[in-house]
This record gives C-alpha cells, sequence and structure tokens, in this order.
C-alpha cells in the first residue's frame, strides 16, 4: 500500500513566521496596542478583559470592511480594529488592521499605499513567535481572536475530518500551501494544508504518519496522544479488546487510514477509517495480510491455529466433520456472514462454511458450493467421486455408474426461499448416460436423480455434450 505524502517538496520553508518587509515596522508606527507582555498575560486569562483604544476600534469597524473585500480573505467580519501605521523597511507606508470572522480565523489586515489588494496574513501565523521567543508585535488580541489556533475549525471541518480543534500551530509554507498542525480533543491530530491563493481546498492528512521522522514532525501531542484516538475506533468496531498496543500501517489514496491494534490475549486486527476519519470497518489479523505490510504486532501462526479450531468446531456443529488443516475467505457484502473455504486433516474432500455471526451455519461440498458462486481451490473434484456415487446408487439401486466426472450444474431458488437448491451433474465411468443429482436447501443428501432429457430446458448435460 502506498502512503500519501503531502506533496510538499523539499523546498517547504520549516521555519517560524518571520515578518517580511511589510511586518518590519517602525518605530513611526503607533503604540495602539496595550504593553505586549501584559497582552499576553491577559490573553493567557480567559477573566482579563484586553483593553482596547476606543476610537482605534471604532476606526476599524469603519474602514476593514472594504479592505476584507478586497482581500478576499474568507471572512465574514464580526469586529475589527485598527492596530496602526507605518513604513516597513520597503520604505513603503502601509495601516494594519485586525478583523475578527464569523468563519473563525481571524487575520490581520495589510493596506499598503498604492497596492489595490491587501496583504491577508491570518491570526494562527501571527500567533506564532520569533526565534528568540518574543511574541510578534502583530500577534492579533481582539476577543474574537482570542485562541487563533481554534479558528482552523472551520477549515478542519471543510477538509472532511471529524476533529474538534483543540490546538493548533503554523508549520511553514511553500509558494503554493500555508501548512498547520493541528490536535484534536478527543485525540489524534493532522497536518493541514491550505492553498494559499484559494485555488484548492484543505486537505488534512494524519499526524501519526510522520511520526517515523522526516521533514515534517507533529509537536502539539506525543506519539502516544495521536494514537489514542485509535481506542474510539475499537470501542466503535465492538470488538472485545483489551488494547496492549497500536501502530499506524498506511493509507489508500482515497484517504482512509489503517491501524493496527493488538489485544490482551494475543489476538489483533486492523480497523480502518473513512475518508473524514470516523470508523469504517474492523479487518481480523489473519485477513490483513495484504493490507501494507500485515500485523507485526500480533503472531499470527497463534491465531491461525486458534482460528481453525473455530471453524474445526463449527463444521461439526454444522454436520460436516472436518478438522480444518487450512481455510481461505471469500470476499462476501454480507457482514453478518463469514464464507470460509476450509481443507481437512482427516478426510479428502473439504468445503465451504457459511457462518453467521448467530445460529446454524451450514457446510457445502466444493460442487455445491461452485454452483452457488463459490469455488474451491483446495480440493480437488476427484476427491467427491466415491460420495457421488454412493449418494447415485442409493437413488438408483440398479446403477453401474462409476462417477469418475463432475460438474457444478445449477442453482435454484428453494420452494419455500430459504436459500439456494444445488445441482451437480456427475459422468460415468463405463461411457454410460449421465446423471443431475439436486439437492435441496439444508439436506446434504439428493433428493432427486434427474436423467439429461429431464434437465434438457435448463441447457441440458454438460459432460455428455463435452464427449
Amino acid at each position: 500500500m502506498k502512503v500519501p505524502g503531502l506533496g510538499i517538496a523539499a523546498a517547504l520553508l520549516l521555519l517560524a513566521f518571520a515578518p517580511t518587509a511589510a511586518f518590519a515596522v517602525q518605530d513611526s508606527m503607533p503604540a495602539a496596542h496595550p504593553d505586549t507582555e501584559a497582552l499576553n498575560r491577559a490573553m493567557a486569562d480567559e477573566n482579563t478583559p484586553v483593553v482596547l483604544d476606543p476610537d482605534q476600534h471604532a476606526k476599524g469597524k469603519k474602514e476593514a470592511p472594504a479592505l476584507v473585500t478586497a482581500s478576499k480573505a474568507p471572512c465574514t467580519m464580526t469586529d475589527a480594529y485598527f492596530i496602526g501605521g507605518g513604513t516597513g523597511t520597503d520604505k513603503v507606508h502601509a495601516n494594519y488592521y485586525e478583523v475578527s470572522c464569523k468563519e473563525g480565523l481571524g487575520f490581520v489586515l495589510i493596506a499598503k499605499d498604492k497596492v489595490p489588494v491587501p496583504e491577508a496574513v491570518d491570526c494562527v501565523k501571527l500567533s506564532t513567535k520569533s526565534a528568540d521567543g518574543k511574541p510578534n508585535p502583530l500577534a492579533c488580541k481582539l476577543p474574537g481572536n482570542r485562541h487563533p489556533a481554534l479558528g482552523l475549525q472551520a477549515v478542519v471541518t471543510q477538509a472532511g475530518h471529524i476533529c474538534t480543534v483543540s490546538n493548533g500551530r503554523y508549520v511553514g509554507s511553500t509558494q503554493t500551501v500555508d501548512i498547520y498542525e493541528v490536535a484534536c480533543g478527543d485525540g489524534g491530530g493532522y497536518i493541514l494544508e491550505t492553498s494559499r491563493d484559494g485555488s484548492a481546498g484543505p486537505k488534512t492528512t494524519n499526524c501519526v504518519i510522520y511520526a517515523s521522522g522526516g521533514g515534517i514532525k507533529c509537536s502539539l501531542e506525543t506519539e502516544a496522544q495521536q494514537l489514542a484516538y485509535v481506542d474510539k475506533l475499537v470501542a466503535a468496531s465492538g470488538k472485545p479488546c483489551a488494547i496492549a498496543g497500536r501502530r499506524y500501517v498506511g493509507s489508500t489514496p482515497d484517504g482512509a487510514d489503517f491501524y493496527e491494534v493488538a489485544c490482551g490475549d494475543k489476538t489483533g486486527f486492523m480497523v480502518k477509517t473513512s475518508a473524514n476519519g470516523g470508523y469504517a470497518e474492523a479487518v481480523d489479523c489473519l485477513k490483513a495480510a495484504g493490507i501494507g505490510d500485515g500485523c507485526k504486532l500480533t503472531d499470527t501462526r497463534q491465531a491461525l491455529t486458534q482460528q481453525s479450531r473455530l471453524y474445526s468446531s463449527l463444521s461439526k456443529k454444522s454436520g460436516f466433520d472436518c478438522d480444518v488443516s487450512k481455510y481461505a475467505d471469500f470476499p462476501t457484502t454480507n457482514s453478518n456472514t463469514e464464507i470460509v473455504e476450509l481443507a481437512c486433516n482427516n478426510r479428502p474432500d473439504g468445503g465451504v462454511g457459511f457462518f453467521p455471526a448467530t445460529g446454524s451455519g451450514r457446510v457445502l461440498d466444493c460442487l455445491r458450493s461452485e454452483a452457488e458462486g463459490y469455488k474451491c481451490s483446495y480440493t480437488p473434484t476427484s476427491a467427491l467421486y466415491p460420495k457421488l456415487t454412493a449418494q447415485l446408487r442409493a437413488k438408483k439401486s440398479s446403477s453401474s455408474c462409476v462417477v469418475n466426472n463432475a460438474v457444478a450444474f445449477a442453482e435454484a431458488t428453494s420452494k419455500d426461499g430459504a436459500g439456494k437448491d444445488d445441482l451437480v451433474e456427475v459422468g460415468c465411468s463405463d461411457g454410460g448416460p449421465g446423471y443431475v443429482l439436486d439437492y435441496l436447501y439444508g439436506q446434504t443428501e439428493p433428493a432427486e436423480l434427474l436423467n439429461c432429457a429431464q434437465v434438457a430446458s435448463m441447457g441440458g448435460c454438460k459432460l455428455s455434450k463435452a464427449k
């Protein structure tokens, strides 16, 4: 399985957000905000109000709406504040406005002289401290932007993942995308990509993909915390498991993730998520060999032995005495029934078991199962000849037929509609006419022996035509 990457080139700027010329505001910019350190303390205390200059607050609310529209920022403005104006190192004068938005993520708008489109820089970027640990002087201050990272909630939701954002940070940018990390309140986290020009929708990638190293690394949660939400997936699966270990396995192109889970009883399985991060299905380790590198936390040899014993028991309860030596699952759309081919230690002919989650199962021999669309690979058809010969003679004692060929002939809905009746054609070693044995649903012995003329309406015998 190929694990999709972010498509972020090696040129990714994994640097903390550094103010450009536009942000290198000179001393001529008015000190509109309160003392930075005092403000940081206030922002950390929910009960401490942020003091804003009323005149600059009014100026912001008056002038910012037009700037929001011109910037094309994804913002339905709910509040605004004029920060001040100044000339940057690029020697261009600019005015600075902070806006809070109905969508959640706030911005600082930079309106340069003679530049028609203001630049919009989101509050998460501006909450990043400089290399010397000092806060950005343009960090957002409005009450609606008090927790900048929570403003990413709408973006994460738009990306399609189930995550109640509890924390977030700016990671870096390329020429085309801005990159953030978000942590989810119920465990787990994501790397979030947003298009810088709005040409593409946001995209999330699970943090655990980057746990093994690389250019990007999630740091808001430990790897254990990132994997904690796997416990919720296990609970959603309904499978009893005292979780002893878990690991990320891989992702599919459609956005689903796979995790392996090891249980205290030394069994294990994989859980698959839907594209939005919710629970999709559980896959037993014995059936997960083709998913990524298979299960690594579970000793599947022991599990294979346990499963073989289970199928042996289910087979015997279904009236088919089989000491299962190996088995293989058939794909099925019926999540309540396992369909399994069985090979047996104690008999040459195996079969196909239909084992529901509740109630009685049934096992068909390999010709009857083939009539219903399930072809055996463990049992050769010749292993069924002695049984078929005995069943034919039990229905027609005068017959000298010794079966030396047989094929699945057809299936038909049973009279009571409960299941399928199976028809099996046999050929005889003496060259005589063949027969068709009709097995009713739920019966192990044929109910009727038909000659080729009697099945002419069903296309006639196949083996006699081949002679």
